[in-house]
C-alpha cells in the first residue's frame, strides 16, 4: 500500500509522471533491493559510504555487506537485519524508481521527508507506513479517538479488500460525516452488546470492479446482481469481524441490504474511509453505537 500512497503523491507533486509511476510499479515486481539502498534509507550508512562500498565491489570479489563490515560501517547483526528487509514494499519501490532513473535516491528520500511534513506524521508513523503492513498503516489515516471496535471493523474491511479484491488497493484520509448521497449502495447492521453498521458506496466503476472480482463474473451496470455481490462482500467482512471480536462483544449480523436507486445514507458520526481499487474510489462507511440508514 505504501508504494501506491507515496507513488500517487509523487505524481500529484509533479515529481513523477503517471507513465513513470506505472513503469516503476511494473519494475518493482522484478527487483531485488540492493543492500546499499536499504542501509541508506535505514540511516545506517550515508550515501557517500554506500557509493564507496559499491566502487570497492568493482575491484573486490566480496559482497556489499562483507565490505561494509570490514570498513566498520555496519555490524554483522545490522547486515542480517538489512537482508531481511529486501522484500519490503517501500524499498522495492525506491529501487524501481532509482533504477529507472526517474529520481536519485537523495531526491526520493527528500520527497519522502516532504510527504511526512505534508501528512504531519511522526517518525514512528513513517516507520509504520514504510512497513507496508495495512494493520499499521490504516490507523494513521483514521481520525483520533476512534472506538477500538470500529477500528478493528475497518481493518478487517481493508484486509479483505487487499486479499480478495485488489492487492494494490490503497486508502485516503478518513473523515466524519453525517450523510452521503450515492447511486448504488450496500449496508449491513450488527446488533447485540453494541450497535455497528458497515456500508459501501462508490462510483459506478468502483462498485462494478468490487462486485465483479468478488463474484468472479463481469457486470455491466449497477443492478440487483452487482449490488448483491457487494452486499455479500460486506457480509463476509462482518462475519470475519464478528468472529474476531466474539471474545469481547456479542454481535448478531442482520441480513445485508442494498439500494439500486440514488439514496442518501445518514447516521450519527459516520466514519468515511476512501479506498481506491483499480484506480477507482469506494467509500467504506462505519458507525459504532448507531446505525446507517437509507
Amino acid at each position: 500500500m505504501v508504494n501506491q500512497l507515496f507513488g500517487n503523491y509523487l505524481v500529484q507533486a509533479g515529481m513523477l509522471t503517471s507513465d513513470q509511476l506505472e513503469r516503476a510499479f511494473e519494475t518493482q515486481n522484478k527487483v531485488r533491493v540492493k543492500l546499499g539502498l536499504i542501509a541508506v534509507t535505514e540511516k545506517l550508512m550515508t550515501l557517500e559510504q554506500s557509493e564507496e562500498v559499491n566502487k570497492l565491489q568493482a575491484v573486490m570479489d566480496k559482497r556489499f555487506g562483507d565490505i561494509a563490515i570490514e570498513k566498520g560501517y555496519l555490524s554483522s547483526e545490522q547486515v542480517s537485519r538489512l537482508l531481511g528487509l529486501q522484500g519490503n514494499q517501500y524499498l522495492t519501490f525506491a529501487q524501481a524508481v532509482t533504477d529507472n532513473g526517474f529520481m536519485t535516491l537523495k531526491e526520493f528520500e527528500n520527497a519522502f521527508s516532504e510527504y511526512q511534513r505534508k501528512l504531519s506524521f511522526t517518525s514512528t508513523d513513517m516507520d509504520a507506513l514504510k512497513s507496508g503492513d495495512s494493520d499499521r498503516i490504516v490507523p494513521l489515516f483514521l481520525p483520533s479517538g476512534c472506538d477500538g471496535l470500529q477500528v478493528e471493523q475497518v481493518l478487517v474491511a481493508v484486509r479483505t479488500l487487499l486479499r480478495l479484491i485488489d492487492s494494490d488497493a490503497y486508502i485516503g484520509s478518513a473523515s466524519r460525516i453525517s450523510s452521503v448521497t450515492a447511486k448504488g449502495s450496500a449496508l449491513q447492521c450488527l446488533k447485540g452488546d453494541r450497535s455497528i453498521s458497515l456500508a459501501v458506496v462508490g462510483d459506478k466503476d468502483a462498485i462494478l470492479s468490487l462486485a465483479g472480482v468478488f463474484a468472479r463474473e463481469e457486470f455491466d451496470s449497477i443492478d440487483e446482481d452487482s449490488l448483491d455481490s457487494v452486499a455479500e462482500f460486506i457480509n463476509c467482512v462482518n462475519g470475519l469481524f464478528a468472529t474476531g471480536v466474539a471474545s469481547k462483544v456479542n454481535l448478531d449480523m442482520l441480513p445485508p441490504v442494498f439500494k439500486e436507486e440514488e439514496v442518501t445514507l445518514t447516521g450519527d458520526n459516520i466514519l468515511q474511509l476512501p479506498v481506491f481499487i483499480n484506480g477507482k474510489e469506494l467509500q467504506i462507511l462505519s458507525t459504532i453505537d448507531g446505525v446507517i440508514e437509507a
